[in-house]
């Protein structure tokens, strides 16, 4: 890069210039704290400013200076008011030529103007030539033997100026900082997303606080963007208290749901059981599953499903003793749960698709049996046949995570498109995990949003039948349907459909949603780092920053998932990217990318 100057016509007659650094000697990072010195000259000073940068700069100074001419139609203004805003101070190299140059004045009207601090080093005698008035009540400091100064020459003037430019230090490289963000921050039109924040603004006023006497007053600018950042706080706080009052309010309509949910559930158990104690009424609820189960799969094979309507009513019954059994799973010892085994083996062997599905995932789970992911396949291949589409889900799902199968994300979007086409809203949320991650399918997030929309929609529809108008409208409400129809499944996959839902939710928009939906999937699988990724970004888009960066920066280097292997790190850059597509930006993700290492 060629050094900056001035014009050339001004600089045979004694023009001033200032070292530019060439890019390549920029400081680095352990040299941010060396003061930034901006030396003003005439041409005709040239070695006495060369002899001046040597020595600064070997005290450990970092300077500005300009050696070449510039041709006249170059925008000299703006390139050495560029180099004066960078600088903590100027020091003006005064001399009959310099005190003669009108672009000298400029340069000490421009740094007046920044309130910038001036140090004028006096090279030779003015001979009567009048400084710019800028300079006449500031006190020189002589690098000639000046005969009224005893012991002045260069060594003391330098001695003095050294002194003069370790004074008030801190403050001015502070002055400068807080000068070239004020200015970014004011020629980009004053965005809201180049303000200060958090403790920022805090040290931003103590800091124009503790001006020293003998420092340069911070500038309008400098003021009103320190303002203008702490209205912004201000605001965002504002907008976060509300944001909290409608979690809270979320919250707490959700655990409302929860708790009318098992209080429904537990009254229809009372209903059934009303004068018996929890040991007998289970052992009854298994005693009259067995008789329900393996009965109408006795029906069944009599009749041989003549009649469609026969097989309805009869998986109808099968569905309502199951959700009676598997309520009180959690409570059964072992014994209870060999039992329940044997009630849906029964049924399974007479041919009853639902209790099928049951053996798969009780096989599935080791719950009254050995865990054998190779058996559950069975049953649910089984329970497929049948035509039951929650079986082809769950089917899916085995082909999707390897278990008791090769990986095959092909056959697993054949029986999750089957499922879906069918109208179950699990097969949907699983084809959607497919596309949304481009396993077996084309990468598609506009695909994925779509069959998670539906499965919500299709939820919607069986749940809250009296739900009217769209279903953005009924977000909410599609939340609160998505926990009570994701309550019977286990941990794991419950959790999973949770986050998937969040994500979408979080495209929409609906942070605050996103958030409850992820806090729940969370409180079911609380090591999982996917729902963590989830919950990071809803935060963030709620404005709660600080608690937003401690999960973003809790797990760098560790892997999301043990299918991909994919960093915690590359998942946030990847996400950050999907976002800033969708036009979802926040002035946090920079900061986030940047302590995490990762990249746009």
């Amino acid at each position: 890069m060629a050094d900056l100057a001035h014009d050339a016509s001004d600089r045979a007659s004694s023009e001033p210039a200032g070292i530019a650094l060439q890019q390549a000697n920029r400081p680095s990072s352990s040299d941010r704290g060396k003061l930034r010195v901006f030396i003003s000259y005439s041409r005709d000073d040239l070695d006495f400013a060369h002899q001046l940068d040597a020595a600064l700069n070997a005290y450990g100074f970092e300077c500005l200076i300009d050696r070449h001419d510039i041709s006249g139609g170059e925008d000299w203004k703006r390139r050495l008011g560029n180099l004066i805003s960078e600088a903590d101070t100027i020091v003006f190299v005064l001399s009959p030529s310099s005190a003669r140059s009108p672009i000298c004045d400029w340069e000490v009207e421009e740094a007046t103007r920044l309130n910038k601090r001036i140090l004028p080093v006096n090279c030779r005698p003015l001979e009567g030539v009048s400084p710019p008035p800028r300079l006449r009540e500031l006190n020189y400091i002589y690098f000639y033997g000046e005969p009224k100064l005893s012991g002045s020459g260069f060594g003391t003037g330098l001695a003095n100026l050294i002194t003069a430019l370790n004074t008030d230090f801190d403050w001015l490289r502070e002055h400068t900082r807080y000068l070239q963000r004020a200015m970014e921050w004011d020629t980009g039109g004053r965005p809201t997303d180049r303000l200060l924040s958090g403790n920022d603004i805090l040290e931003a006023k103590a800091w124009a606080a503790r001006r020293p006497k003998s420092a340069p007053e911070p500038t309008a600018l400098q003021l009103d963007f320190i303002r203008a950042s702490e209205e912004e706080a201000e605001t965002r706080l504002s907008e976060q208290r509300k944001q909290l009052e409608t979690v809270a309010a979320a919250q707490a309509a959700r655990e409302t749901a929860l708790h009318d949910r098992e209080a429904a559930l537990e009254q229809a158990a009372n209903a059934q059981q009303q004068a018996v104690d929890a040991q007998r009424r289970r052992a009854r609820i298994r005693n009259i599953a067995l008789v329900v189960v393996s009965g109408l799969a006795l029906l069944a094979v009599l009749l041989g499903w003549r009649a469609e309507q026969d097989r309805k009513t009869a998986d109808q019954v099968v569905e309502g003793a199951t959700a009676i059994i598997l309520k009180f799973r959690s409570a059964m010892d072992d014994y209870d749960k060999k039992e329940m085994f044997a009630v849906f083996r029964a049924g399974a062997h007479h041919g009853n698709a639902v209790s099928m599905r049951i053996l798969g995932i009780l096989y599935y789970s080791g719950e009254g049996v050995a865990q054998d992911y190779a058996k559950a396949r069975e049953w649910f291949e089984k329970g497929a046949d049948k035509g039951d589409v929650s079986s082809m889900s769950n089917l899916g799902s085995l082909y999707a995570n390897g278990q008791g199968v090769a990986q095959d994300y092909t056959k697993a979007r054949e029986l999750f498109q089957k499922a879906a086409d069918e109208g179950d809203a699990m097969g949907m949320t699983n084809l959607g995990l497919l596309y949304e991650n481009g396993q077996g399918v084309a990468q598609d997030d506009a695909k994925a949003r779509e069959l998670y929309m539906k499965a919500g929609k299709q939820n919607l529809a069986i749940m809250e039948p009296a739900v009217s108008g769209s279903l953005e409208a009924s977000s909410l409400s599609m939340m609160q349907m998505m926990i009570m129809m994701l309550a019977d499944k286990s941990g794991p996959e419950t959790a999973l459909g949770l986050e998937s839902v969040a994500r979408s939710v979080l495209q929409a928009k609906e942070f605050t949603k996103a958030l409850i939906l992820a806090d729940r999937a969370h409180a079911l699988l609380p090591d999982s780092l996917a729902i963590d990724v989830v919950r990071a970004h809803a935060l963030m888009f709620m404005g709660q920053n600080e608690e937003a960066k401690v999960f973003y920066l809790a797990h760098k280097g560790e892997p999301v998932s043990e299918a991909d292997n994919k960093l915690w790190e590359q998942v946030i850059a990847e996400d950050f990217a999907k976002f800033r597509k969708a036009g979802l930006t926040s002035p946090m993700m920079a900061d986030v990318e940047k302590e995490l290492g990762s990249s746009r």
